[in-house]
């Protein structure tokens, strides 16, 4: 059964080249003698006009969204005033951390995006059912609400994996130690999910989520940090990103797996490239697949703008074939 309820899009965004933002994170530093961690690299903050694409691409292939909520610190995207006097401007609405952080302003400012997808579900008027994107983002073919929600269930894609100190060479490694030892995950977007599905119950495996949009219900959230204010708390703590946090999204997942809520659904595949890692052969190779296979709607463009200039220009020329023609 097929879902009728409104369903939303919440993007965080930020532009680390305002110097206001700049600013304030660089005072935030030096005040509280914090040394910024890859956590807080520029790259996190840069814009490119990633959210432009993103907002775009929204409402072409995914006309249905009833609101598109853009959540950012203070700041009025260029998207806004592109989108002033037509039909799709009153479908998009600015949020600042104010109105999510309100009752929890002491834990302001914060330049943490695991902090602030914490309390997504606060936004005012929100719907029921949303879903969550970085506004590195973006659709490049058509999407549908069964896409995401079903049979009033999340729709997940995504692959089960082993825990980290689960593994074979791991435990061999402890029991020839005598001793439990913490290993290290060189994957922060990996550690951070084993985290949650601990916290969820998991103990061996964890379901590994892909940098795709995500589906979640304001109830599910309401419902998890009722029964534990006390990891509201702990994760709103963190003004930069900490090894000690969980990801709210990946948590508020394994608990609906653990409850029956969920439908697993990888036939929809998203194609990642990183400007700053993956050399110029590899993306033009994943672009190239992703022009060629239909089951790929969700693409996600990070570090552009550690991209040298002429890859840059590649994929922002790919997305305006893709998005804006």
């Amino acid at each position: 059964m097929i879902s009728n309820e409104a369903v939303d899009a919440v993007i965080t965004w930020v532009d680390g080249s305002d110097q206001a933002h700049a600013e304030k994170l660089t005072n935030y530093c030096l005040k509280h003698g914090i040394k910024r961690s890859a956590g807080a690299a520029p790259t996190r903050f840069n814009e490119r006009g990633e959210l432009s694409y993103c907002v775009m691409s929204l409402l072409r292939f995914a006309p249905w969204l009833r609101t598109i909520y853009i959540v950012t610190d203070n700041q009025i995207p260029a998207i806004i005033k592109q989108l002033e006097g037509t039909a799709h401007a009153e479908k998009i609405k600015l949020i600042d951390h104010r109105d999510i952080f309100f009752g929890f302003e002491n834990y302001l400012p914060t330049f943490n995006s695991l902090t602030i997808e914490t309390v997504l579900w606060r936004i005012p008027g929100i719907s029921e059912q949303f879903i969550y994107f970085n506004d590195d983002f973006s659709l490049i073919r058509p999407v549908s609400p069964a896409d995401f929600f079903r049979n009033n269930k999340l729709v997940l894609r995504g692959e089960w994996s082993v825990q980290f100190e689960q593994k074979w060479h791991n435990k061999l490694k402890n029991y020839f130690l005598k001793t439990r030892q913490n290993w290290t995950i060189d994957n922060p977007h990996r550690a951070v999910q084993e985290k949650s599905a601990k916290l969820a119950g998991f103990q061996k495996h964890f379901f590994h989520l892909p940098h795709a949009p995500y589906p979640v219900k304001k109830t599910i959230f309401e419902r998890c940090f009722r029964e534990n204010p006390q990891l509201l708390a702990e994760n709103l703590s963190h003004p930069l990103r900490d090894p000690k946090q969980f990801w709210p999204i990946s948590l508020i997942q394994h608990q609906e797996i653990q409850r029956g809520n969920v439908i697993f659904d990888s036939s929809l595949k998203v194609m990642t490239v990183n400007g700053g890692f993956h050399s110029l052969a590899k993306i033009k190779s994943r672009l190239a697949r992703a022009d060629k296979k239909n089951n790929i709607p969700f693409v996600c463009l990070q570090s552009i703008d550690e991209a040298p200039e002429s890859t840059q220009k590649l994929l922002f020329n790919w997305l305006d074939d893709k998005i804006m023609r």
